[in-house]
């Protein structure tokens, strides 16, 4: 086993079979859980601040919706939201976090959420929307 750290004169190793794997497996669980902290800030902070900013805005038949890139999130990866203003009340819906399925994918998340938004996935209107609050 070769050393992966020396710290205060030990050269430490890991168990390639159980150590190893655990700590890779809790990398992973940090990494993700970044991912987390990054959506749940981009909807708290960045998207609730201002939802119709330019930075936000989509195109064309997309328009009514918005996406979030960048701002802490993994490269590629989108959150699609869409707002909602009605009867003395604001909603911001969170739709869809698009991202790469597996190491390699291309796909193209505006390509797929855009299938959604033709196949009716999400609501259209306030009363769809409250209709779907309701059944909550």
């Amino acid at each position: 086993m070769s050393p992966h750290l020396v710290r205060h004169g030990w050269e430490i190793a890991f168990q390639p079979q159980l150590f190893a794997r655990q700590y890779a497996e809790l990398k992973a669980e940090v990494t993700r859980l970044k991912y987390l902290a990054a959506v749940m800030e981009g909807i708290k902070e960045h998207i609730a601040a201002g939802p119709y900013a330019s930075r936000f805005a989509l195109r064309g038949p997309l328009r009514r919706y918005g996406r979030l890139k960048g701002l802490g999130l993994p490269e590629r990866y989108r959150l699609f939201f869409r707002p909602f203003e009605a009867e003395g009340r604001r909603v911001l819906l969170i739709l869809w976090l698009g991202f790469p399925r597996k190491e390699g994918d291309r796909s193209d998340c505006y390509a797929a959420f855009s299938r959604m938004v033709s196949r009716g996935d999400f609501p259209d209107t306030w009363q769809s929307l409250q209709a779907e609050l309701d059944r909550r």
